[in-house]
């Protein structure tokens, strides 16, 4: 029964890497953790539950080769296709599949119960095998129950721990301040989410006069809060209901072990069918009990110091057990991380010009770069190849703190009446020619605001050499600050389009960008460096050509003309403004409801800067 045993041990692999990686998916953005290992351990895990139960059923005919030990095999397989506490779902989709789960659980705890007694012998040892059971079915139990609670957006009204608002220090520890204030905007945003548009400025109250810091570290917060209502079981284990469960659970499985080690230890040479214990066999069961104990330690640690247990304690009245902890183990506390905190980035004329260079790769490099090409398009299911290739040239980095400084504020809901008019009627005339919303609507607004960012940026050294800019004019480091801002933001949009275009609201086709990425030449000419074809890209010439071909870059050189028409200061200052505008129509737009649950679907993948934005930003939200 080699095949039985791999079976089993296989399985109990499986929920180690679905207990390690499944929670740690919300700050890990690899493909290769995400999409390989954890996609692959949970759809194997329950595959290979079940078929390693089908085994133990049917090995139960042949009355020579069955053993006691088996019996509490079947009841641990039980306790694995309950799953770990750090994952219930790999999407969102798989909440909706809660009855499958359900009718799986009364099939599969029939075949549990047929196979202890199926092996029931005449010994103690056999009753072992009912706390097993028992804890086998508090998992799958819960498993089933979290999965139906998610199901059909039910999260948006299930927030676990009430109101938490009176809870709110106005002094002391920070942290204690950001989980008040990420789980009452949480409530507030949800419920806005729910209504549909009602207001949410109640959701604000704590924001105001609040700290930078603060505000960000809440709003971080939240978003590891979100991803644990939807994909792991917070939803229902952080109440008395769920410790007393635990508690069963983790009495039943030291019950279970105990037993096995005064079975083993005191009494196997006592057993008259001890020829039926075989050496490798009770090493299985060793493996499966430690491990089985292991994990809910593990489990048990992790609730504790998530979150979601600190805001239990807080809504307990324990805020002061709460800012001890935080201080004395900042590691497994306030330090950890929600979300990948990476920001994509996509330079549209770069990628031009890396295709115009030769390829010097071998033949080798470029089958296995095909083949993982093919890969690729199958994971983000476009039919697109130029844009499936132009993900192999994206890069990301690290959010810069002036971009959260700069995104903050977004969540200023005054901030537009603080810009002066000059300013607020250069950046209107600026959106007038941008022209969204259009007929390419708002694919055409991020290429045309990206290219026009990036002539300013590559072509700003000649307009200066020419005496355009007074240097002693301009505040050095206020300008390189919106530059650098603005660029990010840039190269981040065109990175969202490639890359996660269903984020975006009324995208448009995208045939138009595959257009481009398989023939750059007709919009940049011979270039072979990025600041010949910005030069190329301004050309009368070049632009007539454009307006008969593409009509979204037609205006990108009444948009630089009017950009070169201001001083350094200003300039960028507008730009930046642009792009706050941008983010603000693609978190606002109409059809920004159409993009709720996208959002939270890539909160599997370690979390989104966009999605970050959105809960800053909500649709329909603001001024």
């Amino acid at each position: 029964m080699w095949d039985l045993r791999i079976l089993v041990l296989l399985s109990f692999i499986l929920q180690v890497i679905l207990s390690i990686f499944g929670g740690r998916r919300k700050y890990i953005s690899s493909r290769w953790i995400n999409s390989v290992l954890v996609w692959s351990a949970y759809i194997m895990a329950d595959w290979v539950a079940t078929v390693a139960l089908g085994k133990l059923s049917d090995a139960q005919d042949n009355h020579e080769k069955n053993n006691v030990l088996w019996a509490i095999w079947a009841p641990l397989l039980l306790l694995h296709l309950g799953g770990p506490d750090s994952i219930t779902a790999y999407s969102l989709e798989d909440n909706q599949l809660w009855m499958r789960h359900l009718m799986g659980l009364a099939v599969q705890l029939f075949v549990a119960i047929y196979v202890i007694l199926m092996s029931w012998k005449n010994s103690w040892f056999s009753f072992m095998t009912i706390p097993a059971l028992i804890a086998g079915i508090i998992k799958y139990g819960e498993r089933t129950w979290v999965l139906k609670s998610v199901s059909e957006d039910k999260y948006l009204h299930r927030i676990p721990l009430g109101d938490l608002r009176d809870k709110y220090p106005t002094d002391g520890h920070d942290y204690v301040r950001v989980l008040v204030v990420a789980h009452n905007h949480l409530r507030n945003f949800l419920n806005y989410l729910e209504s549909e548009g009602c207001d949410l400025g109640v959701a604000y109250d704590l924001w105001v006069n609040m700290e930078t810091n603060i505000l960000w570290d809440a709003l971080e917060v939240q978003m590891g809060l979100v991803f644990d209502l939807l994909y792991t079981k917070a939803t229902v284990i952080y109440s008395k209901g769920a410790f007393i469960r635990r508690c069963i659970s983790f009495g039943c499985t030291v019950t279970v072990l105990l037993g096995l080690i005064f079975q083993i230890v005191l009494l196997k040479t006592r057993e008259d069918d001890e020829e039926n214990w075989h050496e490798i066999d009770i090493a299985v069961t060793w493996v499966l009990a430690v491990g089985a104990l292991a994990l809910e330690i593990y489990a048990a640690i992790v609730i504790f110091s998530s979150n979601w247990g600190m805001l239990w304690l807080i809504s307990q009245g324990k805020k002061e057990w709460v800012t001890w902890l935080s201080q004395r183990f900042p590691w497994l506390f306030n330090k950890k991380k929600n979300w990948s905190q990476m920001m994509g980035q996509f330079d549209l004329l770069g990628y031009y010009i890396k295709l115009k260079e030769p390829d010097v790769q071998s033949s080798s490099r470029k089958i296995i770069r095909s083949l993982l090409g093919k890969w690729n398009r199958y994971q983000h299911k476009t039919a697109y190849p130029c844009i499936t290739l132009a993900r192999k040239h994206k890069t990301a980095c690290f959010v810069h703190p002036r971009v959260y400084n700069t995104i903050l504020e977004l969540s200023d809901r005054h901030y537009d009446s603080r810009i002066s008019d000059s300013l607020t009627c250069e950046l209107n005339e600026i959106w007038k020619i941008v022209g969204y919303p259009g007929k390419d609507a708002f694919l055409g607004l991020v290429k045309r605001v990206h290219l026009a960012t990036e002539i300013c940026y590559r072509l700003e050294m000649e307009w200066d050499a020419g005496g355009e800019d007074d240097p002693s004019r301009i505040n050095s480091s206020s300008w390189k600050q919106n530059r650098e801002v603005s660029k990010a933001l840039s190269d981040y949009m065109m990175y969202i389009v490639i890359m996660h275009p269903s984020l975006l609201p009324n995208i448009g086709p995208l045939r138009v960008l595959e257009w481009d990425l398989r023939t750059p030449e007709r919009l940049i000419g011979d270039a072979r460096d990025i600041n010949t074809a910005c030069r190329n890209l301004l050309g009368r010439e070049r632009e007539e050509l454009i307006e008969l071909i593409d009509g979204s870059i037609r205006p990108i050189s009444r948009i630089v003309r009017h950009l070169k028409g201001n001083e350094k200061a200003k300039r960028w200052e507008i730009i930046k403004l642009m792009w706050l505008r941008t983010l603000h129509t693609a978190t606002r737009g109409d059809t920004g409801f159409d993009q709720i649950n996208r959002h939270f679907q890539q909160l599997r993948r370690g979390g989104e800067f966009l999605t970050l934005i959105w809960l800053i930003n909500p649709p329909h939200v603001g001024v």
